[in-house]
């Protein structure tokens, strides 16, 4: 490979990893200063948290139309549409006058987001095959999980320090920069527009073909199980840590931050692994760590053990081995479809997004004085994830 080839491949990889940003820039630099937004907004911490649920929602609605519009449109107009919207909404987020218009804001937002998982992995399909494809993700995602170190300081900091709309105007500035990386720097690859692929009739069609594949629904379903544990992190560990447990704003920032960077552990050791022992082994491994996780923490709350730590660490080993199931369960589920990756991709990350947010709807129902709902989650999720990666050997 000459070294011009190289080059364009890293800049294409970096300008992906940037866009898969969103997500991560949208949730959590928000996470830790949700208590001070309840506060500006005269709500409370509840209802402030539904605003996540709400991203991940508008993530997994955006997600079915995305994908056909850049199979049909092109992937860098769709991109630039992604970003203005993302910049918009985070905008009217910080001038919402009361928390409702702030979860209808960051649902649109949401929308956008979905972008950023979306055509980030579409692109790569039209660019990589097989392990190659998986490491590819792993580096996208590797450059995501860097955003989600840095964004909970960011939060944590904003909430001690800024004013609470300070999260959200940094998001806008964020989205802003990048709508400019991509106008000037982003050169699609050449690909089949497909005229009618907004057509109802076909676009069923596509989805009904992909969602015939059983390895594409064991993909999905395995990976949506594992990204559920994550948004039920999200939407209730602020509540558990700062305000039961009493820990600052900042220092839970810092926690949250270690997190992400076992989650960005995860993903370097992911990327190196993967071309050795395959897809899916990867997965299967990433399952495991999700379960011992999920079990420890569940161990240490019947334990009656509040302390931020007893949170945390278990949280350290779950999204180590998320990071082994989300790119390659999203590799594997796009393979079998060149042709319409685009769609494959909304789909799969619809299918995800779904699972995640009726999980985390589920559980709202619930009092979070302590961790014991957290774990009992995740140690059901790890237990889920574990069978249907069994459902790989048989197909209805």
């Amino acid at each position: 490979m000459s070294e011009l080839n190289i080059y364009l491949i890293f800049k294409v990889l970096i300008l992906l990893g940037v866009l898969a940003m969103l997500g991560p820039i949208a949730h959590d630099i928000f996470v830790p200063a949700i208590p001070i937004i309840a506060d500006g907004l005269d709500s409370t911490t509840s209802q402030v948290s539904v605003s996540i649920s709400a991203i991940f929602l508008g993530s997994a609605i955006g997600t079915l139309f995305l994908g056909p519009f850049a199979d049909r449109f092109g992937r860098k107009v769709i991109i630039l549409w992604v970003l203005g919207i993302y910049t918009v909404a985070a905008i009217a987020g910080a001038f919402s006058p009361n928390a409702e218009m702030l979860i209808i804001s960051r649902f649109f937002q949401g929308l956008a987001v979905a972008g950023g998982k979306v055509l980030s992995a579409t692109v790569a399909r039209d660019l990589f095959e097989k392990e190659t494809l998986g490491k590819a993700m792993s580096i996208i995602m590797f450059m995501a999980a860097i955003s989600a170190i840095i964004a909970p300081l960011l939060g944590g900091y904003a909430a001690n320090y800024l004013p609470w709309q300070s999260t959200l105007f940094f998001m806008a500035i964020f989205s802003a920069l990048v709508f400019i990386l991509f106008l000037l720097f982003f050169k699609e690859r050449p690909i089949i527009k497909r005229k009618d692929v907004l057509q109802i009739s076909l676009i069923y069609k596509d989805m009904r073909t992909i969602a015939s594949s059983w390895s594409f629904l064991v993909n999905s379903l395995t990976g949506g199980l594992m990204l559920a544990g994550l948004i039920v992190f999200l939407s209730s560990s602020a509540s558990i840590i700062i305000s039961s447990y009493n820990v600052p704003a900042n220092i839970y920032g810092f926690l949250f931050a270690s997190v992400s960077l076992s989650f960005l552990f995860g993903t370097l050791v992911g990327g190196r692994l993967v071309t050795k022992i395959g897809l899916e082994r990867m997965i299967k491994w990433g399952v495991f760590f999700g379960f011992v996780g999920g079990s420890l923490m569940l161990f240490l709350a019947l334990l009656e053990i509040k302390v931020s730590h007893a949170v945390i660490v278990p949280m350290w080993i779950f999204m180590f081995g998320y990071a082994f199931v989300g790119p390659n369960v999203i590799a594997g589920a796009l393979q079998p479809f060149p042709n319409v990756s685009g769609t494959a991709s909304s789909l799969i990350n619809f299918i995800q997004g779904i699972i995640g947010v009726i999980v985390s709807f589920i559980i709202s129902y619930f009092r979070h004085d302590d961790a014991f709902v957290l774990a009992t989650t995740l140690f059901f999720l790890g237990c889920a994830a574990f069978l249907s990666i069994r459902l790989k050997r048989y197909k209805f």
